[in-house]
């Protein structure tokens, strides 16, 4: 249940830029959040999460979402998981605190690991509100934060904004056709397959979107096929999704060939996007891209999308921190 004190904490954590573009940003947020601190205690999903996941931790307490007294009064709201569901990568997810987003918050905020010590996770992530400015802040404190790294990036404008900037050299050249989910997964696994074999690390910055992900976008006449004079060049998909604040539509999915990376067509059909979105006043377009993901990073902002959150991994002194 969503508390009075866990969203003003919340709120503290919250970008200023999803402040100005979302005037009801606190009633979006509260309503993203509810999930998560719904589970707080709830020992009956701690138990599936246990069973499903076969560790020798027993207790179905230990595997819900738990409120936690720190020692120097402060709070935490957090859970364990595990990054692509690999019981390799245990970190601790927190969700809401009353710590300040700051190096000295975030460093007090590494006593929460020991909390979970049964699973031996190896960092605490958060989302780091204005991340460009609170990564260089962390890394120029003298406070022991710990060593802060971008997991993924949030990144996002308001369609209206973007129907403001100039069009592409390649718009005219670019359409987007309305395509079934099934075609849409074949194609899209495709060129991630191709994709692979030039970067072996791919799986570390993002992952075909599935099936149901498709299914949902094509329900909400979203998923279309990317085509250039009329041929076929990749996938593109969104649907309504409300979170950090925000009320819009997540990009679930964007992927190109070969023969159309680097030459503009990206930035031609997020623009074409933008005018089939059913958006109202204040919807944003944003998604997630992780930092080493140059090519979908450089993209997103030629289009003029920004970075305005970040998930962070925070690892203390003595953890591991999560493997690239």
């Amino acid at each position: 249940m969503m508390t009075s004190d866990a969203l003003e904490a919340a709120e503290s954590w919250t970008s200023s830029q999803i402040k100005n573009w979302s005037p009801r940003w606190r009633d979006n947020l509260a309503h993203w959040l509810e999930p998560s601190l719904a589970l707080v205690g709830d020992a009956e999903w701690g138990g599936q999460i246990r069973d499903m996941v076969q560790l020798p931790v027993q207790d179905p307490l230990a595997w819900a979402n738990r409120r936690i007294e720190l020692s120097d009064g402060h709070w935490a709201i957090a859970g364990i998981r595990f990054r692509g569901r690999d019981i390799e990568k245990p970190f601790v997810d927190v969700f809401a605190t009353s710590l300040p987003p700051e190096p000295t918050g975030l460093a007090a905020l590494g006593e929460i690991l020991s909390h979970f010590s049964a699973f031996s996770p190896l960092c605490f992530r958060v989302n780091l509100p204005d991340p460009g400015t609170g990564l260089r802040t962390i890394a120029a404190s003298e406070a022991d934060a710990g060593r802060a790294t971008p997991d993924l990036l949030v990144v996002g404008r308001p369609v209206a904004e973007m129907l403001e900037q100039p069009l592409d050299s390649r718009y005219d050249e670019v359409s987007l056709v309305p395509c079934g989910p099934a075609e849409a997964q074949r194609r899209v696994a495709a060129i991630y397959d191709e994709l692979r074999r030039a970067q072996p690390q791919l799986d570390q910055w993002a992952t075909p979107a599935d099936a149901d992900t498709l299914e949902d976008a094509a329900e909400e006449g979203l998923l279309f096929d990317i085509r250039v004079n009329g041929t076929s060049a990749g996938v593109v998909a969104a649907e309504r999704d409300d979170a950090y604040g925000l009320a819009g539509f997540c990009m679930q999915e964007i992927v190109l060939d070969s023969a159309h990376r680097g030459s503009r067509v990206g930035v031609a059909a997020l623009q074409r996007l933008c005018h089939e979105v059913p958006s109202t006043t204040n919807d944003v377009l944003w998604g997630h891209i992780h930092p080493d993901n140059v090519p979908s990073l450089r993209n997103a902002q030629a289009s003029g999308r920004k970075i305005v959150t970040a998930h962070v991994w925070v690892t203390p002194m003595g953890y591991s921190g999560m493997p690239v």
